[in-house]
């Protein structure tokens, strides 16, 4: 081979001569190699994927006659090799490079079609050593070789980019651009990192590690049309697990940047509520729940016998805010559910399911987003947040209190009758931004939230707001109602406030140098007061 044929000073276009195939995924290929092959272009290809390529009657080179070695260890030696290495890595504008080359008669290779093991897809259900056998070596180090090189060889990566290739090899020039060769470069090197963090994650959750590996897959990554406010850019990244981010929509228009946040939420209302009323507390068979949510605050809930009184209740809890609001739900949508919430201004409705006849009377809403999410989460993805220079990350606030952890600490005691109203109004609070009041109380059609304080810097400003939500919804005996606070109260003065308000009964996880004041407080007025011993912060 002549030096001149070896040495490529940096062109900015790229003809390809000599490609190396190893693919997990054969799908879409054939157009792809049917195509190398008529503009001439060598085809190097491993076991597998050379099978496939001589299959369709096309001439091959087998990986093994450029490496010098067969494939090995049941399959996991096929492509590392120096030689396949040095074709990829050595610099073609580079003399030294070229001369080096030359001497150990390493022919260039200036295309690699690669994708990789489908760990993930493996990885669901599979035992350890299934898992570990479908951890791609050969194919990353290809990928990573060839991107570092993107200056004369081009990855691609993805049965998604073999159109864009075939239209370039069938041009009058095929040549591949500089801007293609760098944007494939790119998701080489996006895909290696992706492919890695979910290995790492995987193994860390068979293996107990506290510390979890976290990525985001720019494959799956979805550009919304603006973030919280038009002016910010924003992106969903869905992962494998099961969630908001996975649901189907049925209709309306695209979700945006607060519609998901605000569906996350009342996803996550109804799902702890579906867990309750599935047997936390026996008392009731409480099987509906619905919430009507606000800038991803509760505003309305309720959990009744009846699909449709869940649904009134909870857009009775807050008729005005909830104009415009997302709803929750988990159960499936019916007839007479939809032609209810038909008559609603909502933005969007999450649910399990949507019956035909509730389809048919909601399509008349075009601009009502409608999604489907089963209640199933395969696990809980910790919860992430950025600060400047850094990020904040905890485990979900997925306890639910049960009557196990209900301690009552006055002389006045609970009762068990009330301990199902006291599991709910937990789960309402713990919704709320802090700092959160909730007052729910126990009507013939079931349980439901009636007023409610959030989002203040003090804890007396959210009480005195729940109070007066309660007195817009007209109820006036507030002695069978429960209210609870999301962390403790510091001073007596909230358990004052309450008293004179009429309340009986009091529910917050304590933990205040106070407690004993703010106890006696509700003693001296024959209060019943909980303490849960367990706070939820919401910020």
């Amino acid at each position: 081979m002549m030096e001149s044929e070896l040495q490529e000073l940096g062109q900015k276009k790229l003809t390809l001569k000599r490609s190396l195939i190893s693919v997990s995924d054969k799908s879409k290929l054939g157009p792809l190699v049917k195509m190398l092959a008529k503009k001439g272009v060598e085809m190097i290809a491993s076991g597998g994927t050379a099978n496939y390529i001589k299959s369709l009657g096309l001439e091959v080179t087998p990986l093994q006659e450029v490496t010098g070695n067969p494939e090995a260890f049941n399959g996991r030696m096929k492509s590392i090799s120096f030689q396949v290495s040095s074709s990829l890595l050595y610099k073609r504008g580079c003399p030294q490079d070229v001369a080096k080359a030359l001497e150990l008669g390493i022919k260039p290779i200036d295309c690699v079609i690669c994708n990789l093991y489908p760990f993930e897809e493996a990885s669901k259900g599979s035992d350890l050593s299934n898992i570990i056998e479908n951890i791609d070596i050969g194919g990353p180090t290809m990928l990573r070789a060839a991107a570092k090189n993107y200056e004369h060889v081009l990855v691609c990566t993805s049965p998604s980019q073999y159109t864009e290739l075939e239209k370039v090899l069938s041009s009058e020039k095929p040549e591949v651009s500089l801007d293609l060769r760098k944007k494939w470069a790119l998701e080489a090197f996006r895909l290696s990192a992706y492919y890695d963090g979910m290995i790492a994650g995987e193994l860390e959750n068979r293996w107990g590690e506290e510390i979890k590996t976290m990525c985001l897959s720019p494959k799956r990554a979805k550009k919304l049309r603006y973030g919280e406010n038009p002016h910010q850019k924003a992106w969903l990244y869905p992962t494998s697990n099961n969630g908001v981010a996975q649901a189907e929509l049925l209709q309306g228009k695209e979700l945006s940047y607060n519609n998901i946040l605000d569906a996350d939420s009342a996803w996550g209302v109804v799902r702890d509520l579906n867990k309750l009323s599935l047997g936390l507390n026996s008392n009731h068979d409480l099987s509906f729940s619905s919430v009507v949510v606000k800038h991803t605050n509760p505003c309305g809930l309720s959990t009744a016998y009846s699909k449709v009184e869940s649904i009134k209740m909870a857009f009775d809890s807050d008729p005005v805010s909830a104009f415009g609001s997302i709803i929750g739900v988990d159960y499936e949508i019916d007839e007479d559910v939809a032609k209810f919430l038909s008559k609603k201004f909502v933005e969007l409705i999450i649910a399990p399911s949507f019956s035909n006849e509730a389809l048919e009377v909601l399509k008349k809403k075009k601009n009502m987003r409608l999604l489907v999410q089963d209640l199933e989460m395969i696990d809980p993805m910790p919860s992430v947040r950025s600060v400047f220079g850094g990020w904040l990350v905890q485990d979900h606030d997925d306890k639910l209190e049960t009557k196990s952890d209900f301690n009552t600490v006055t002389e006045r005691k609970v009762k068990k009758e009330q301990y199902d109203l006291v599991s709910f109004g937990i789960v309402a609070t713990k919704h709320l931004k802090s700092n959160a009041i909730s007052f729910v109380c126990q009507k013939q059609e079931g349980l439901m939230m009636i007023g409610a304080g959030m989002g203040n810097p003090n804890r007396l400003l959210s009480l005195k707001e729940t109070f007066q939500k309660i007195r817009e919804n007209g109820l006036k005996d507030l002695s069978e109602g429960v209210l609870i606070s999301d962390a403790f109260f510091p001073f007596r003065d909230s358990i004052d406030e309450a008293f004179e308000q009429g309340v009986k009964v009091i529910v917050q996880p304590g933990g205040s140098k106070k407690d004993s004041e703010v106890i006696e407080a509700a003693n001296d007025h024959n209060m019943a007061m909980i303490m849960t011993g367990k706070r939820h912060f919401r910020h």
